[in-house]
């Protein structure tokens, strides 16, 4: 990625050649967004960014999940995000702890979908919705025929209870025989 300054001088912002990663392609860009703004406001950081070829983006980005994973904080607001990947550009000890396995990773920020996109994923709205009504509709059988199913057995008990009830009395005509 190239970055122009002010003074119109090119500066590049390492990425790793694409791999198999961890990190979501949407929280790299978020990453690589930040670090235009912050290496266009501010040239000192901007050349520690470009003094240290050895440090990507999806290091950085591998280096905040790490953090993450180590604290057990679920929830990061966005400014401790950036003040961990400026804490990662600036300290030469920190390294890309490499690919940390998260188990979901949410990234704030708007996305602009294309129409195809947007017709896709209507369309698997609609058929995930057609599936949860449809297995509410089997439960809610499953339910009405287990209580016609329990009515009927209640049914048959209190036959099958009068029945003897009616045995019993016929007994007691002849003398208790």
């Amino acid at each position: 990625m190239v970055i122009m300054s002010n003074k119109e001088e090119k500066k590049e912002i390492k990425k790793d050649a694409p791999k198999k990663s961890s990190v979501s392609r949407f929280f790299i860009q978020r990453i690589e967004q930040w670090l235009e703004r912050e290496m266009e406001n501010d040239p000192l950081f901007a050349e520690t960014v470009k003094s240290k070829p050895q440090k990507t983006v999806e290091g950085a980005c591998n280096y905040v999940l790490s953090v993450a994973k180590k604290t057990g904080q679920a929830g990061w607001d966005d400014e401790e995000v950036y003040g961990l990947i400026r804490h990662f550009y600036d300290e030469d000890s920190l390294k890309d702890p490499g690919n940390q396995n998260p188990s979901k990773v949410i990234v704030s920020g708007h996305i602009d979908l294309t129409e195809e996109e947007k017709k896709k994923a209507m369309e698997e709205a609609k058929a995930e919705y057609k599936k949860d009504m449809e297995r509410k509709a089997a439960a809610a059988e499953k339910e009405r025929k287990e209580k016609e199913r329990q009515a009927a057995e209640e049914r048959r008990k209190k036959l099958e209870e009068k029945r003897a009830e009616s045995l019993r009395m016929q007994g007691d005509l002849f003398g208790g025989l």
